[in-house]
């Protein structure tokens, strides 16, 4: 049997991919654990000897200081940057493959921030490059009392609108504007975008921004 390249192998790697489950909460949502996603691969990877390693590139640090929605006064640390996942056939070195990806952590202490932005990064490299569905991708598995059927909630145009122009405001040399957006939903608890908010989640962002400032 012919020895398998690099990307052969990744296709026989997604093969093992199945629906991954929101095991895990956190700031208010549900998501994909880190281990969950691991286990699913790590097997396969062993036995056709494929690695995955991460090559940073110009890390920056910074601070963020912002109120929270019960009006008190925080600072974070905020880690950012590009980086490169790279995929190495074991049995031929050469034989890689390079995907460029972003970098994004905060945390109450830089060395959390680090943490928490490597354990993101890569959770959700491996969910987008595997294009793997999770349960929320399954309209069966939709409550339609839930979040799914919520759309009297949804914030305004007009609120939307506000949250961008106060972004908009903060911009500076440091931040543009998606930098200061990844901050807030970071801030918030959130991964939905903006466009998906509800009125609630729209007022949370107001407030954070016309009381926090980045530094």
């Amino acid at each position: 049997m012919a020895e398998l390249n690099l990307h052969q192998k990744l296709v026989q790697i997604r093969q093992e991919i199945g629906v991954f489950t929101k095991d895990t909460k956190g700031h208010g949502y549900s998501y994909v654990s880190g281990s969950q996603v691991l286990e699913k691969i790590q097997a396969k990877m062993n036995e056709l000897n494929v690695l995955l390693y991460p090559k940073m590139n110009g890390i920056a640090d910074d601070v963020f200081n912002y109120t929270t929605s019960k009006g008190n006064a925080k600072t974070d640390f905020v880690i950012k940057g590009d980086m490169v996942y790279i995929w190495q056939n074991a049995d031929d070195p050469k034989d890689a493959l390079e995907v460029p990806w972003k970098l994004y952590g905060q945390q109450d202490d830089i060395s959390k921030a680090y943490g928490s932005a490597l354990t993101y990064s890569e959770r959700y490299f491996l969910l987008k490059f595997f294009n793997a569905p999770t349960d929320d991708d399954d309209p069966d598995s939709r409550d339609t009392k839930g979040k799914y059927g919520q759309t009297s909630n949804k914030a305004s145009e007009k609120q939307l609108n506000f949250v961008k122009k106060l972004l908009e405001g903060k911009i500076n040399e440091k931040n543009d504007f998606n930098t200061l957006y990844s901050y807030l939903k970071q801030s918030m608890g959130t991964d939905v975008d903006i466009e998906n908010w509800t009125s609630q989640q729209a007022s949370q962002a107001i407030k954070i921004l016309k009381g926090g400032n980045s530094q």
